[in-house]
Order: structure tokens, then sequence, then C-alpha cells
């Protein structure tokens, strides 16, 4: 068995350096950050006898099997496409992709979740440059107020938990309405076709929806979760969090309803058992 979670990175929320599952995760390793990390690393990772050598040679393994395999399959079906006329092309079955792909994005356009999604997004982003002149009076006032004889508060630890609050909101908003509008494509999406072949397309874009569901609905919790607690921090904001609140209630109940798989969706690796995935290296 290996050591990463098969598709545990399809319902993450993309936070690594907040996740404890980096090790597990293929996309990670292969990613940006250890392809930096790579190349920012000594010389003698290069040699066989580090870890590193070998990580960079099944990458690279990886890819040559699975592009040479392609290359044979291209090679065995180039006979028999021979035999086919180029201006056979199916052109009943090329329309009927693309009305399914307009009436996904028709849909995904239309939907009430989006509308909610992007306006929070947009509040969010607005809030985030408005709010400053507020954040840097809090600061000043905790600066003031540090060390004063009768004071324990933690002042630092306060400013910490500010500043991981702001992370959380500044995190989840824009991470909220692409993960609605892959659920709401899913469970729009006409399937073309029908037996056996469109019975496991339907069921695997369900399964997407509600995987992409969950990964939505838990930003909206943990984003409501730290709302809260700066509407106790700034109380000259509070109309302003509150508003935002509003929103993100009604996005929780709105994903409730229009993805009613998405809470108990099992996510690979992050939620206990398993859902379309299973994790290859249990622990």
């Amino acid at each position: 068995m290996g050591r990463f979670i098969t598709g545990i990175y399809n319902y993450c929320d993309y936070w690594c350096d907040r996740c404890a599952f980096t090790r597990r995760c293929r996309n990670y390793a292969d990613g940006p950050t250890a392809k930096r990390l790579q190349a920012e690393g000594r010389a003698e990772d290069r040699d066989a006898v580090n870890q590193s050598f070998w990580n960079d040679l099944a990458a690279r393994l990886r890819d040559a099997t699975i592009f040479g395999k392609m290359a044979e399959y291209a090679a065995d079906e180039g006979d028999e496409a021979d035999a086919w006329d180029a201006g056979a092309l199916d052109d009943a079955a090329d329309r009927e992709i693309d009305a399914a792909m307009e009436a996904r994005d028709r849909a995904v356009g239309a939907h009430p979740l989006t509308h909610l999604s992007r306006d929070y997004m947009m509040r969010t982003a607005q809030w985030l440059k408005e709010a400053d002149a507020d954040l840097k009076s809090l600061a000043a006032e905790w600066l003031a107020q540090a060390g004063a004889r009768y004071d324990e508060t933690d002042y630092e630890e306060a400013a910490r938990e500010v500043g991981d609050l702001i992370e959380v909101v500044d995190w989840y908003h824009t991470l909220i309405p692409p993960k609605l509008a892959r659920a709401i494509g899913n469970l729009a999406e006409p399937v073309c076709g029908d037996g056996e072949y469109a019975r496991i397309i339907s069921e695997s874009r369900l399964s997407d929806a509600n995987g992409s569901g969950k990964v939505a609905l838990i930003a909206v919790e943990r984003s409501i979760a730290a709302w809260l607690r700066l509407r106790e921090l700034l109380p000259r904001q509070e109309d302003a969090i509150l508003a935002l609140l509003v929103l993100l209630g009604r996005l929780q109940r709105g994903i409730r309803a229009a993805i009613p798989g998405a809470e108990s969706f099992k996510r690979p690796g992050f939620d206990p058992g398993a859902t379309l995935f299973a994790d290859d290296n249990p622990a």
C-alpha cells in the first residue's frame, strides 16, 4: 500500500499550510510547493542516498508509465481509426454534449446559491478593505493597555487570534462560490445516453456534487464562527458583520436544501468512513 490517500485533494479546502495530511496527499507532493522546496533544497538531495531522489524518480516514472501507455493505446487505435472517414464524426453527439454543457452553465448562473455566494464574496472583499481603520484602532488600544499594572490580558495571544480570524474569513470567502458552482453544475448537467454507462456517470456526478457541497458547507460554518468572534472584538463593525452573517446563514440553509447529501458526505482522509474513494493506507 502507498502512503497517499486516494482522492483526498478532491474535497479539501486547499489550505495546505493548515492541513495535517500533506504528507499523504499526492497533489501536495507533486504540486508547486513541493517543486519549490525541492529547487531550494541541498545539492546532495539529488543523490540516490536521499529520499528526495527517489520521490522525484517515482513521479517521473509515473508520468513515463502513463504517457507511455497512452502512446501505445493511440498506436493500437490508429490502425482501426484509419478505416474511418474523417468526415464520419457524429455531429449529433457533439451537439448533444454542447447542449448539455450550455444547460449546465445556465443552471449554475441562475441558481440562488450562485448569487448568494458571489454577493457574500464581494461584500467580504469590500469589508476587508474598509475595516482596516477599526482594526488598527483596536491594535493601538491594545498597545496602550499592554503592560498595565492590573491588566492580565494576554494581548499577544489576542492579536494572534484576530490575525487568525481575518485569515479564515479571507481564505474561505473566495472558496465558497467555485465549490458551489461545481456542485450545482454536477446536479444540473444532463446525462447523455442511457444504460449502465449513464448510471455510472450520474452517480459519479451526484457524489462529486455532495463532496463539493460538503467543502462549501464547512467553509460557511468556519466563516460563521470567525465572524461571530470578530463581532465581539469589533463592536463598531457589528452592523456590517451581522449583514455578512445573514448571508452565510442563508447559504448554510440553501446548501442543505439544494444538496441534501452534502452534510453526510465522507471526505477521504478527513471524515470517518469513505465515500467513492477509499483510504489506500489506513492508519
